[in-house]
C-alpha cells in the first residue's frame, strides 16, 4: 500500500487545517478512508458489539487539496486505505500551517509501525526549512471496512435550512446551562424551533422564514407547547452537549448548513462548502422522554 499526496496551495492547506481541528474537538480519534478521488474522515460512536455508528463524516475532494497525489490500495480491486489515528495529534501536527508554508506533504511510512509522515516546508526569504512529523496509525482490515460505510438516509420527513452555527452557538450554551436535552422542531412555513422543558423552565427560541428543501410529513403534534398546531410539526430530542460539540467544532466559514429530521428518531446536520467540502452529523433521538 502507498499514499502520498502533495498540497501548496495557501487556502487547501489551511482548510484541511481548519477541518482536521475541528474533528479533534468532535473526537480524539478518527478513520481516514483514502480513495482515488475523495479523502474521507469518519468519526463513530463509542465502540459497542455491532457496526459502530456514525456520528460524523466528513468529505473532501482530491481535486480542491492536492496538487499532486498517487494512491496504491489493498489491491487493484479496493484501491483505497483505511487508518485510524489520533486526531487531537494530526491537529497539532499540522498547526504549522498557520505559517507562511510552502507545501505540505502527507504520506503512509513505515518507521517501525504505520505513521502518516507530514512533511511541510516553510516559505522563508532567506532560509528553507523543513518540519517532519509523524503521526501513529493503524491500518483496518478489509474485512472491518463495511463498519465506516457511508450512512444512507432516505426517510427524513423535514430539510430545513440553519441560521448562521455562529449565531446559534451562544443561544445553545444557554439552552445547556438549563436542560441536558434539546428538542428541534421544524414545520413546512420554514420556522426551525430550539426548546428545553423541564419542571422548572420550558423555553423556546424560533427561527423564521427559513428556506424549506423538502417536507415529506404530515405529523401534527398535540403538544399544548406548539404554538402553531394547525402546521405539520417535526421534531427530534437530542443530546444539547453533543449538538454543542458540534456547533463549537464546525465554525468554518462559506458553508451551506441544513438540518434534516426522522420524526422522534434523528436529527442530521449537513454542513456544505461547495467544491471544497461536506460535513454529516448524526445526533440520534435519545431516551429522554418529554
Amino acid at each position: 500500500m502507498k499514499f502520498r499526496g502533495l498540497m501548496t496551495d495557501s487556502t487547501a492547506m489551511r482548510e484541511f487545517m481548519n477541518i482536521t481541528l475541528s474533528l479533534s474537538k468532535f473526537s480524539k480519534e478518527c478513520v481516514m478512508r483514502i480513495t482515488n478521488r475523495r479523502v474521507y474522515f469518519i468519526i463513530s460512536a463509542e465502540k459497542d458489539a455491532g457496526p459502530r455508528r456514525p456520528l460524523a463524516w466528513c468529505e473532501l475532494p482530491v481535486s480542491f487539496y492536492f496538487k499532486e497525489y498517487k494512491l496504491v490500495g489493498v489491491n487493484e480491486e479496493y484501491n483505497e486505505i483505511y487508518l485510524e489515528f489520533s486526531t487531537v495529534l494530526l491537529a497539532r501536527s499540522l498547526a504549522i500551517l498557520k505559517q507562511n508554508v510552502k507545501s505540505c506533504i502527507i504520506k503512509l511510512t513505515n518507521k517501525q509501525s504505520p505513521c502518516l509522515t507530514l512533511e511541510m516546508e516553510l516559505d522563508a526569504e532567506e532560509i528553507s526549512s523543513q518540519i517532519v512529523h509523524d503521526v501513529p496509525v493503524e491500518v483496518i482490515s478489509r474485512k472491518y471496512w463495511s463498519n465506516y460505510e457511508e450512512p444512507r438516509f432516505d426517510d427524513f420527513h423535514v430539510t430545513i435550512q440553519m441560521p448562521s452555527l455562529k449565531s446559534l452557538r451562544p443561544i445553545v450554551e444557554r439552552l445547556k446551562n438549563l436542560s441536558n436535552y434539546l428538542t428541534v422542531t421544524a414545520n413546512k412555513n420554514g420556522r426551525l424551533t430550539l426548546q428545553i422543558k423541564t419542571t422548572d423552565v420550558n423555553l423556546s427560541v424560533h427561527f423564521t422564514d427559513l428556506s424549506i428543501q423538502s417536507f415529506a410529513g404530515q405529523l401534527v403534534t398535540s403538544d399544548d407547547d406548539i404554538e402553531d398546531s394547525s402546521n405539520s410539526q417535526i421534531s427530534s430530542t437530542i443530546d444539547i452537549k453533543k449538538f454543542l460539540l458540534f456547533l463549537a467544532g464546525l465554525q468554518i466559514n462559506n458553508t451551506r448548513v441544513l438540518c434534516s429530521i426522522v420524526h422522534n428518531k434523528m436529527v442530521k446536520l449537513f454542513i456544505e462548502q461547495q467544491g471544497s467540502l461536506s460535513i454529516q452529523v448524526f445526533l440520534t433521538e435519545t431516551d429522554y422522554k418529554k
